[in-house]
């Protein structure tokens, strides 16, 4: 029985030492990977250039490291070497620049592991970067713009370092850095207070060459000031007169057009410059009764000026004058124009009302009763004229007017939002193809709006925080009185879906146009 017992206590410490060295053997065989031991030391530089020799250079620290390899890759390149030998070294000389990623590892025989180490390599081209682009937006910035700087670099570099110096009208000191990958690249201007011409140096620079250009532009005084139309001709014509009427225009800068229509037909379209215009026109003999004369002008920066007027021709004229009530009206309020009489005893049969040229109401009367001498007019802001025509039962008729001005606080009015003629929906989706797109707006102010501040189109990408393309829109389509506007601009859309909006529409006046919001929009 003691015999047995002793060997049953040997069999099982045998057994016991046969699963320890089991663990033992199975864990010296299992390999693992390690991070954070330096079991070597690699040598290579940070940054090169292309087509220079990097030597890549790798020091065991204790004994026992093989199977040593060295791998290099980025996103169109990738080279893997093993190194077998004493010194461990590898030579790479890079065709193009980039962002290369360095992997090295190797095997402990002691510990049965892998080490690996990683690092980044930069590679610069040996041309330098190019600035083959700058467009400024807007194009001609006016005091109180914020100018957007759109630049396109031309490199094979992986990034580029910009620097962008210079002075304001205002002799405030610009300086801006910033690093990009080349492409297009966007820098923002401070708000411009002042001005004058601006004369800014952009410096690209990649490693140790660099490519350096001048920009000079000039901010201007917004000019609000629309030209001056003073117009001389009678109110009344005899039977068988002439109509004529000499007009004189002026402007505080510059003109630049005019137009003159005669019921409704465009007699006058003409160029002109300086500050001043004056021209005398023969309309002619024309039929009994009333007749509009219209004419626009324009100064260089868009501002437009319309002057209205209604003539009659007649045998004999009646006299009475227009009043309106109240006297001041306040845009978004209904007035009364009445014809105040200055003659007695007369039986008015007609009495027609016109704001600018265009009739608002016609009372007419009927046997026994005379026809009502006045109108409700719903107000809008800026100049306007009154003008009110009148016949008699005696076969007479008159004509008269006055002029009011309506302060304007309303900004422009928003109709609507065009991609390639598609109106845009302001709730749910609105889809076009890829390519060349063309936005329109489309805006309606009484007083006029402004072609001289123009308006902004945003776009942004799903993707983005913030709206990545901000474009210029000029005006497409300027209605003869100034009060509908459309402006344009085109850009290409790749697949993806878009917000878009449209911001800095103004009026004569000054005052902008209310958030229209955004709208979606899926390129498909």
């Amino acid at each position: 029985m003691y015999k047995f017992r002793r060997k049953a206590r040997i069999t099982r410490l045998v057994s016991f030492l046969l699963v320890i060295l089991t663990i033992f053997f199975f864990t010296s065989c299992s390999t693992t990977t390690s991070t954070d031991t330096d079991k070597f030391v690699v040598s290579y530089p940070n940054v090169s250039k292309v087509n220079q020799d990097i030597g890549i250079r790798v020091d065991p620290l204790e004994p026992g490291l093989s199977n040593i390899r060295i791998r290099i890759k980025n996103e169109s390149f990738e080279k893997v070497k093993v190194l077998t030998k004493y010194p461990y070294v590898d030579t790479w000389k890079p065709e193009k620049g980039g962002f290369y990623k360095v992997t090295v590892s190797g095997y402990s025989l002691t510990e049965g592991k892998w080490y690996t180490k990683e690092g980044t390599i930069t590679v610069f081209d040996v041309i330098p970067p190019y600035i083959e682009d700058i467009k400024m937006i807007p194009e001609k910035p006016y005091v109180g713009d914020e100018v957007l700087l759109q630049l396109k670099l031309k490199s094979e570099n992986p990034v580029v370092d910009l620097s962008l110096s210079g002075k304001t009208p205002s002799s405030t000191w610009l300086s801006y850095t910033t690093t990009s990958k080349p492409g297009y690249v966007y820098m923002r201007l401070p708000q411009l207070n002042a001005s004058g011409d601006v004369e800014l140096f952009v410096k690209s620079r990649a490693y140790d060459s660099e490519d350096a250009t001048k920009l000079v532009f000039n901010v201007r005084q917004i000019d609000r000031a629309a030209p001056t139309i003073n117009v001389y001709t009678k109110t009344f014509y005899p039977e068988n007169g002439d109509i004529s009427f000499t007009v004189k225009l002026f402007d505080n800068e510059e003109l630049s057009r005019y137009t003159v229509e005669f019921d409704g037909q465009k007699i006058i379209d003409e160029s002109i410059n300086g500050k001043t215009f004056e021209k005398a026109v023969l309309i002619g003999k024309r039929e009994l009764g009333t007749h509009t004369l219209n004419i626009v002008a324009y100064d260089k920066e868009g501002n437009m000026a319309h002057f209205a007027k209604t003539i009659l021709v007649g045998s004999a004229a009646l006299s009475f004058e227009v009043e309106i009530s109240p006297a001041n009206p306040t845009a978004g309020s209904t007035a009364v124009i009445a014809m105040v009489p200055q003659e007695k005893n007369v039986t008015y049969t007609k009495v027609v009302f016109f704001v600018d040229g265009k009739a608002i109401r016609t009372n007419s009367g009927t046997e026994g009763s005379p026809a009502i001498t006045y109108a409700l007019w719903d107000v809008e802001e800026g100049p306007h004229t009154i003008t009110v025509y009148a016949e008699s039962a005696d076969r007479r008729a008159g004509i008269a007017e006055t002029v009011v001005s309506v302060p304007d606080r309303n900004g422009p009015k928003f109709i609507g939002l065009f991609a390639n003629d598609i109106e845009l929906k302001r709730t749910g989706s609105n889809y076009i193809f890829p390519g060349l797109v063309n936005f329109k707006i489309k805006v309606y102010d009484p007083g006029g709006v402004s072609t001289t501040v123009l308006p902004r189109l945003l776009i942004k990408e799903n993707e983005f925080s913030g709206f990545y393309r901000d474009l210029q829109m000029e005006p497409e389509d300027i209605s003869s009185d100034g009060k509908t506007v459309t402006f344009s601009v085109s850009t290409f859309m790749s697949l993806g879906y878009y917000y878009v909006t449209v911001i800095n529409v103004q009026d004569l006046s000054g005052n902008l146009m209310r958030d229209i919001g955004q709208f979606l929009l899926y390129v498909q």
